[in-house]
């Protein structure tokens, strides 16, 4: 009487029965890490820091702003990439501004630009890529964009390339 020869285990059917769930599970969790590692959110970009359970908004560079009357007009020339601030107030003018541009959802797209003194009051700089809809804008002395909460002072405002390209930045009141 002959015995019949074994199937190799990946012909029997039980194994695949056992084993179909675990590679599953190991290919959803793959693509559910990457998905949650790309599209993490973003920090929160401005002067607050955590103190036990409650977060604190500082507001120094903005009573500072107030301080020295500082009023600003950000002019935006969108197909020349080039950006045009007008400065005012009881200050010395510094040679450089740094102007952020926060998109309001991912932080990859932010903008850093160096804005040099033409004049006394007058900067102008270049955008490193196009804009377009709503960004929200923040004008200080410049210095390295991680450092801003050194800055002596600071503006704050809002664009919507929808409605124009120019903007009023002012100091914000608490």
């Amino acid at each position: 009487m002959n015995k019949p020869t074994a199937n190799p285990w990946y012909r029997e059917p039980w194994a695949w029965m056992v084993l179909a769930p675990l590679i599953a599970v190991v290919v959803v969790s793959t693509i559910t890490v990457s998905i949650a590692v790309r599209f993490a959110d973003d920090q929160v970009s401005d002067t607050y820091y955590k103190d036990s359970r409650m977060y604190h908004f500082s507001a120094d560079q903005d009573i500072r702003a107030k301080e020295l009357g500082l009023a600003a007009r950000v002019q935006f020339q969108r197909p020349e990439r080039r950006v045009t601030v007008e400065l005012d107030g009881d200050l010395d003018y510094p040679k450089i501004l740094l102007l952020t541009l926060s998109h309001p959802v991912e932080a990859d797209l932010d903008q850093h630009i160096q804005l040099s003194q033409l004049a006394i009051g007058r900067y102008q700089g270049t955008l490193p890529s196009d804009v377009e809809n709503r960004w929200y804008l923040r004008l200080m002395p410049e210095l390295d964009p991680e450092m801003h909460q050194q800055a002596e002072w600071r503006l704050k405002g809002e664009v919507n390339f929808d409605l124009g390209d120019a903007v009023p930045l002012n100091a914000v009141s608490q």
